[in-house]
């Protein structure tokens, strides 16, 4: 049993660093580094919670090959428990290439391997009844789960007395709305980033997005403005949170490590305000190592942290 399930989207993420520009003129580019990391939406935040300190499990899907292995072995020494791992013989497990710029910037060249392959047949029910906190990360990525497949998740959430909570990436398919809209009924929590949110609404005003969203039966909304931080309209409440000021070194994985943030808050049933100020010191702290995962530290240093930072 565990306090939070994640469940969706899992990558090995390739890093490479600096890349300011690509030239495919040009045989052979030195960079400074090259790194295997864990990555995905929902691993990132799966992960980040464990070294908070929450108590987790994931459900997904991994190809049988080097790269899953390479993911579940992450997954194990984490902590996290795999018994929702499903293994799928005719997949490859989802990797990216991850090309970061001297600012921290990056783009993502994205392969969705086993990741296409989750579908809500693949997720054990008892799992997810078991856990308070049900989340979905990844959303966009996951062709044969969005929609549908998550509502089905989420209505089973509900049936075992749990909270549900949703994330998503970007949109390839540029169906937005359309995609999620029949799991939206069911979310007691989403927290888009506000470049997806505009794209999702048809605006790019968080207010006027969380009013959209709390119109599809969305019972709570926090939009990520990234550096400005972020819009809340939860739990009766409707504020801005601004973020920690931190040297960037690598922005991958921020948003995830926000989420985190909050949905370790929700966990320990703490009030909205002081969730969101913890959520933004994760984030800050995420941002200033290479890699989506490692800048996190426990709670207790993060709750150091906003005792004495601004």
């Amino acid at each position: 049993m565990s306090d939070i399930l994640c469940v969706g989207q899992m990558v090995v993420d390739i890093l490479v660093r600096n890349v300011d520009e690509v030239d495919f003129r040009i045989d052979t580019k030195r960079v400074e580094q090259i790194m295997l990391r864990n990555g995905g939406d929902c691993l990132n935040t799966a992960i980040d919670l464990r070294q908070l300190g929450a108590d987790v499990g994931f459900s997904g899907v991994l190809g049988k090959d080097m790269l899953g292995g390479f993911l579940y072995e992450t997954l194990e020494k984490s902590g996290i428990d795999t018994s929702g791992i499903y293994f799928d013989e005719k997949s490859r497990t989802s990797s990216v290439v991850v090309l970061i710029n001297e600012k921290g910037e990056r783009i993502f060249l994205y392969y969705g391997g086993s990741n296409d392959a989750l579908t809500i047949d693949k997720v054990d029910p008892q799992v997810v009844r078991n856990a308070r906190i049900v989340h979905v990360g990844g959303t966009y990525q996951l062709p044969g789960f969005d929609g549908k497949g998550a509502g089905e998740l989420f209505a089973l959430a509900h049936r075992s007395g749990g909270f549900t909570s949703m994330d998503v990436t970007w949109d390839t398919s540029g169906r937005w709305l359309e995609t999620i809209e029949p799991c939206l009924p069911w979310l007691d929590l989403f927290m888009p980033s506000i470049n997806e949110a505009k794209e999702i609404c048809g605006t790019n005003d968080e207010k006027e997005i969380a009013e959209f969203l709390k119109d599809k039966g969305v019972k709570n909304v926090i939009v990520k403005l990234g550096h400005r931080g972020c819009y809340v309209d939860a739990f009766g409440e409707k504020y801005y949170q601004s973020a920690y000021q931190a040297p960037v070194v690598d922005t991958t994985g921020a948003g995830d490590s926000f989420v985190a943030g909050v949905l370790y808050g929700l966990a320990k049933e703490w009030e909205i305000k002081r969730i969101t100020r913890f959520a933004s010191a994760v984030s800050a702290h995420c941002i200033q190592e290479l890699g989506a995962t490692c800048g996190v530290p426990s709670s207790e240093k993060i709750l150091e942290f906003m005792e004495s930072a601004e």
